[in-house]
């Protein structure tokens, strides 16, 4: 159940991600954009995919209450009682709407078409934030901290998700680089002011590296170490693929962009993975209960948790490991300038976070 989960939770980000950028990419003249073509049918399939995939985490719940209340009651029960079961019928509500309007009004040109569309997304998006830890946590202020780095993270893997699978030529890429290269940048900067807010809801950052004896810290670290490629790869397909293209227009950049759009589907899995385990607002709680992770105690066992903490203390092995990460990721970045294919460098890429998963779990200290 956690695997179907997590992987749902992954597939309801693209699910967004694709209409967001779809909508968005409409807004723009033909001029600054590669031809792309983005069927009906894939916008509906997008659509029951968000209803679908957001209804997942709800299973486990109404299998738990199945035996002692029936599925009808509690389904009724999760839906009107619990706060992720609201939240889901206000987004299965939302899609109806959002489903209806692709059917019948697909056709338009109109950018007040497209900017109804943008505005929908964005409504689905307080459904999400509305089942969020955030949310649970910090009300309001989680809510709106959660809507702008959920709706930052789709507005920019959107456009990079359709322009990479849906574009038929890479004709105006330049000119696509120019803005999107900006907007790219301005979502990454919201992403990471609202990520550190989302993070200190549940874990003082002080603590961080305490975090990595739980599940959810773990995942937390993997996400934030595949987004050192990702930064590989926004400085590849940002400044490097400008600097390509002005040399060689008939360059196709797509497959480079696919490799930078499958290290972000990782971050989504491991976001997904995130979101089906407790955050640990109190350390000593969540080991209680639920144990140390399985990845930390390959590392570290054979103890008992009695108000220790993570201390990092970097020696030979962990410095070595950090350092041969480094060299996979200026691998990564030279087998673009060396005309590689891109594979290649995604394979380097995961070397790279690989390696440095292994020097930090190899530097830690129990004290």
């Amino acid at each position: 159940m956690f695997l179907l989960t997590t992987i749902s939770e992954a597939l309801l980000y693209l699910c967004f991600a694709l209409l967001m950028g779809s909508y968005i990419l409409s807004l723009f003249p033909s001029d600054l954009i590669p031809t792309i073509v983005v069927p009906r049918k894939v916008k509906l399939l997008a659509v029951i995919g968000i209803a679908l995939f957001s209804f997942v985490p709800l299973i486990s719940l109404l299998m738990y209450l199945y035996e002692d209340y029936g599925f009808f009651d509690s389904l009724q029960s999760i839906l009107l009682t619990f706060e992720v079961g609201k939240s889901w019928f206000f987004m299965f509500i939302v899609t109806v709407f959002l489903g209806l309007y692709i059917l019948f009004f697909d056709k338009k040109q109109s950018p007040y078409y497209f900017i109804v569309g943008i505005l929908l997304v964005f409504v689905l998006i307080i459904g999400v934030g509305w089942s969020s830890h955030a949310n649970s946590i910090q009300s309001l202020k989680g809510l709106i901290t959660h809507f702008f780095h959920f709706a930052s993270v789709i507005i920019w893997v959107g456009i990079l998700f359709v322009i990479t699978w849906f574009s038929k030529n890479t004709n105006n890429w330049l000119s696509f680089l120019k803005w999107y290269h900006i907007t790219a940048l301005y979502c990454f900067g919201i992403i990471i002011i609202t990520g550190f807010s989302l993070m200190s809801f549940s874990t003082p950052l002080d603590a961080y590296p305490d975090t990595w004896m739980v599940s959810y810290g773990q995942s937390l670290l993997i996400k934030h170490l595949l987004i050192i490629p990702l930064i590989a790869y926004a400085f590849i397909n940002g400044i490097l693929m400008k600097k390509r293209l002005l040399i060689n227009e008939d360059f196709d950049p797509r497959p480079w962009t696919k490799v930078e759009f499958f290290i972000i589907l990782l971050i989504f899995a491991a976001t997904g993975a995130m979101s089906q385990q407790s955050p640990p607002h109190s350390l000593f709680e969540t080991i209680s209960s639920e144990g140390f992770s399985s990845l930390f105690l390959l590392f570290h066992d054979g103890f008992d948790f009695s108000g220790m903490a993570v201390q990092l203390v970097f020696q030979i092995d962990g410095i070595l490991l950090m350092g041969i990460s480094a060299i996979f990721i200026v691998m990564s970045v030279f087998s673009f300038i060396k005309r590689m294919p891109a594979i290649f460098s995604f394979i380097m890429s995961l070397f790279v976070v690989i390696a440095a998963y292994l020097g930090l779990l190899f530097s830690i200290q129990i004290v």
